[in-house]
C-alpha cells in the first residue's frame, strides 16, 4: 500500500516528472507550477521531464522550462545539454527508424480497419521514434478499445502503453525507466544502484515502469484513476492532483534539504 508524502524521506537529489496530468493541470501547465520547478533549480536539484509527448516537444521544454534532461516519447528520444547545445539521444539506433516507422505505419492501417473511431494524434508529425494513437484527448475511445490498440501493438512486436491521453506504440527494448537511468548516468552523474535519492512524479499507466524501477517514486492524486490497471503502483500518494500534486511534491523535496 503507498504511504502518504509525508513519509517520504530525504534528501533528495533530483526530481524526475511526467508531463500530462501530473505537471499540467487540465491540459496546461500553471503558472504557479513553472514557479516552483524555478525554486527546485535555485535550491540545486535538477528536474528532468519524462513524457510520452514527441521529440518535438522536447526541444520546447529544454528552451521554456529549467529543466537538466527531456525524455520524450516514452524513452524513445531524450534531450540533454552538450555545452552550450542539445544533443538527442535514441531508444533505437537511428538508422534502424525508418523501417520501424513502414511497420507501424502499416499497423495504424490495421487498427483503423479494426478499432473504429482510433485515429493518430495530433502531435504524431512531431514524432521520431514511436506513434500515438488517441483515446482520450482529442479522440474519446473506451478504455477497452484502448487496451484493444495496446495489445494489437504488442502482437505486432512493439512496445505499446498506455496513457491518460493516448497509447504509444513503438520498437521494442526501451522505456521511461530505461531512458532515465541513461539520464541519471550521464547527465546528473548518478549511480543506477543508488536510487533512493532521486524522485519520480507520475500519474498514468505508462508510469508504471518508473513506479516499479525508482524506490521513491510519487503518485499525483489522480493515478488512482488507474490504480487497479497498473502493474507497479507508487510508494507515495500526494493529496492533490494533477500540478497541485506536483507541487505538493516540490515543497516537500524542498523541506527536507
Amino acid at each position: 500500500m503507498s504511504a502518504p508524502l509525508s513519509q517520504l524521506k530525504g534528501p533528495i537529489r533530483a526530481l524526475f516528472s511526467d508531463v500530462d496530468g501530473t505537471m499540467t493541470t487540465q491540459g496546461r501547465v500553471e503558472g504557479i507550477t513553472y514557479v516552483a520547478l524555478e525554486r527546485l533549480g535555485e535550491a540545486g536539484i535538477p528536474v528532468v521531464l519524462v513524457t510520452g509527448r514527441p521529440a518535438g516537444w522536447g526541444q520546447a521544454f529544454m528552451t521554456v522550462a529549467p529543466v537538466a534532461a527531456v525524455v520524450t516519447e516514452n524513452g524513445g528520444v531524450t534531450w540533454v545539454r552538450h555545452g552550450k547545445h542539445l544533443k538527442k539521444l535514441y531508444g533505437v539506433p537511428p538508422a534502424s527508424l525508418p523501417e520501424w516507422r513502414r511497420k507501424m505505419n502499416i499497423l495504424v492501417n490495421d487498427i483503423n480497419a479494426k478499432v473504429p473511431g482510433a485515429q493518430l494524434s495530433l502531435d504524431s508529425r512531431y514524432r521520431e521514434v514511436d506513434l500515438a494513437i488517441d483515446w482520450n484527448e482529442e479522440a474519446s475511445l473506451s478504455r477497452d478499445e484502448a487496451e484493444e490498440v495496446v495489445q494489437l501493438a504488442r502482437k505486432a512486436g512493439f512496445t505499446a502503453s498506455r496513457s491518460s491521453v493516448h497509447v504509444n506504440f513503438g520498437p521494442p527494448h526501451f522505456d521511461k525507466l530505461s531512458a532515465c537511468l541513461a539520464v541519471l548516468t550521464q547527465v546528473l552523474d548518478g549511480d543506477p544502484a543508488e536510487l533512493a535519492p532521486y524522485v519520480f512524479v507520475g500519474d498514468a499507466l505508462n508510469d508504471a515502469p518508473m513506479f516499479g524501477g525508482f524506490p521513491t517514486s510519487v503518485g499525483v492524486a489522480n493515478v488512482k484513476t488507474w490504480w487497479d490497471e497498473l502493474d507497479a503502483k507508487p510508494a507515495y500518494l500526494t493529496e492533490q492532483p494533477e500540478g497541485a500534486g506536483l507541487r505538493e511534491v516540490i515543497d516537500h523535496v524542498l523541506s527536507l534539504r
